[in-house]
């Protein structure tokens, strides 16, 4: 069951269950999912969201791996692993969604940690975090060329193992945030773009107004442009469809979800969700400073 996108649902009256005359404040007190229903919006918000950031661990030492879980789960990280050498390691970064990778430096085998750490951001570029119980010069040099977002040394204090993670992710999210992809086809604009696009639909051409546009979501090779009052499903990869996406007027807030900022209500960035029109979205801690960063924020 999935509650990754939901409508906020009218709440001028009592809500189910409730003493008469009761009435949530802040959020909206119920939103509505197509899978379950009509949910208070605690519930939903209590709710494993797509925003977790999910860390790779990489630690040859039983013990220590197991600590460095407990802690990450302390800090509200998701550990994926442990893995215990630098194959397990890559089998896990290709087949699992991963934001972060922390790195035992001298690991068992011929591959060790920051050899791995490259053949990690070849694959595919993500933070990477170095642990390692010796310090000398050699191994900090080796280490720095790899460009690492924090080099610790163990047994690391969790509070400096949360601030190194912190930094970590903001740093990548300001300077790694994926770029679109260039499109294959030599038709697509380069001038700048209007404001309307024509969306073929029942075998005719409809002008959709980007104004108009409040979320853009990709669907396997399918987009979906929700409106106000309905969605319209554009036949296109996302990677293309941004390219018509005026970058003044949409963020991105997930790897596979952009919102137009003039139709936000309300961001709650302690639990990584934004109201855009009557969804309910959650946002990536990957992309929130940024769009926090776009919001005209006073007080």
């Amino acid at each position: 069951m999935t509650y990754s996108v939901v409508s906020v649902a009218d709440t001028t009256g009592p809500a189910p269950g409730a003493p008469p005359g009761e009435r949530g404040a802040g959020w909206p007190g119920y939103v509505y999912s197509s899978d379950a229903g009509l949910l208070p919006v605690e519930q939903v918000m209590a709710l494993p969201a797509e925003s977790v950031i999910r860390v790779l661990v990489v630690e040859d030492e039983p013990l220590y791996a197991e600590q460095l879980e407990a802690a990450l789960q302390d800090l509200g990280y998701e550990p994926v692993g442990p893995a215990a050498d630098a194959r397990i390691a890559m089998a896990l970064h290709r087949t699992e969604t991963i934001d972060l990778a922390l790195l035992d430096v001298h690991l068992r085998g011929p591959v060790d940690g920051i050899a791995l750490a490259g053949q990690l951001l070849a694959h595919r570029p993500v933070p990477v975090v170095f642990l390692t119980s010796m310090g000398d010069g050699q191994t900090f040099a080796r280490a720095q060329n790899v460009g690492p977002a924090a080099f610790l040394t163990k047994p690391v204090d969790v509070a400096a193992l949360g601030r190194a993670l912190a930094l970590a992710v903001h740093n990548f999210s300001q300077h790694h945030a994926p770029a679109p992809e260039p499109a294959a086809s030599e038709s697509l604009p380069v001038a700048p773009l209007p404001d309307a696009l024509f969306v073929k639909e029942n075998g005719l051409l409809e002008k959709i107004r980007l104004s108009n546009v409040q979320s853009v979501m990709a669907e396997d090779k399918l987009c979906c442009l929700t409106l106000a009052e309905r969605t319209v499903h554009v036949r296109m990869p996302l990677r293309e469809l941004v390219q018509y996406l005026p970058p003044e007027r949409f963020v991105q807030i997930q790897r596979s979800y952009y919102v137009n900022i003039e139709h936000i209500e309300r961001l709650d960035p302690v639990r990584h969700l934004v109201q855009v029109g009557k969804q309910l979205l959650p946002v990536s801690r990957l992309y929130q400073d940024e769009l926090l960063r776009r919001l005209r924020t006073i007080g």
